[in-house]
C-alpha cells in the first residue's frame, strides 16, 4: 500500500509539473482587473454579435438577453473564485499626496 501510494504521489506530482504552464496565461488575465473585465467584455459581446447574427436585433432586445447576463455574471464570479484559489491578489492604487 505504501508503494502504490509513492507512486500515485509521483504521477500526481508529475502531473502538475506538466499542468503548470496552461495556467501562465490566465494567471496573466486574472492579474489586472481591466483585463479581466476586459476578456468578459469580449466573450459576452461575441455571444451578442451570434445571437444578433442568428435572430436578429430585436431577438437579442426582447428574449434572447438572458444568456449574455448569464454568462458575464458566470464568468465574473469564476473569475473570483480562480483569484482565490490561484492566490492572486489584486493590488490597491495608492493615491499621490496632493501639494498643499
Amino acid at each position: 500500500m505504501l508503494a502504490v501510494g509513492f507512486l500515485l504521489a509521483a504521477v500526481r506530482m508529475r502531473s502538475h509539473d506538466v499542468v503548470r504552464p496552461a495556467w501562465r496565461p490566465v494567471d496573466w488575465l486574472l492579474h489586472v482587473q481591466s483585463r479581466t473585465n476586459s476578456f468578459i467584455t469580449a466573450v459576452v459581446g461575441a455571444q451578442a454579435i451570434y445571437i444578433v447574427g442568428d435572430g436578429g436585433l430585436g431577438a437579442l432586445v426582447t428574449e434572447v438577453w438572458e444568456p449574455c447576463g448569464a454568462a458575464g455574471g458566470s464568468l465574473f464570479l469564476l473569475a473570483r473564485w480562480l483569484r482565490r484559489v490561484r492566490g492572486i491578489e489584486l493590488a490597491t492604487p495608492e493615491r499621490e499626496a496632493a501639494d498643499e
